[in-house]
């Protein structure tokens, strides 16, 4: 096992950082750091609706019409985290919904068994939607 895919011991706030799959295995996304912040961009979905190729899918319902022509392949849908060494977290981010257009606030916690635990909320993390992710090893992607 490499040292990547070991938990964090809370001394390494780029830990996160790398490519991760979503345990349902329908999304993965690439998280990396931008300066003092992290964030993170879809490179591959499950295409649900095969009546376009996972490369024509546009932000359709983002809120800024000026957006709603980009592709959903490669935009960040994690902004704004930051390391917070005292919890061993990634707070005070934002997470973007393209199925709704909808946007919100996000921290990412790390399990001891290393997975990202990924949490959406709306002012109250306990009464947020999380989502695991799991460290991506180049495994084939089916659509």
């Amino acid at each position: 096992m490499t040292s990547s895919a070991l938990p964090n011991d809370g001394n390494d706030p780029n830990a996160i950082c790398g490519k991760w799959i979503s345990a349902h295995k329908d999304y993965l996304v690439q998280v990396y750091r931008d300066g003092n912040t992290f964030k993170g961009r879809t490179l591959w979905f499950k295409n649900k609706d095969t009546s376009k190729a996972m490369d024509e899918w546009t932000d359709k319902h983002n809120p800024d019409p000026a957006l709603r022509s980009r592709k959903l392949i490669g935009i960040n849908i994690l902004t704004e985290l930051t390391y917070n060494p005292k919890s061993n977290s990634w707070e005070n981010g934002r997470i973007y919904d393209a199925t709704k257009g909808s946007f919100w606030d996000a921290s990412v916690s790390m399990t001891k068994e290393g997975s990202l635990k990924v949490t959406g909320y709306w002012h109250f993390k306990f009464i947020g939607k999380s989502v695991t992710f799991v460290r991506y090893n180049n495994e084939k992607l089916v659509n």
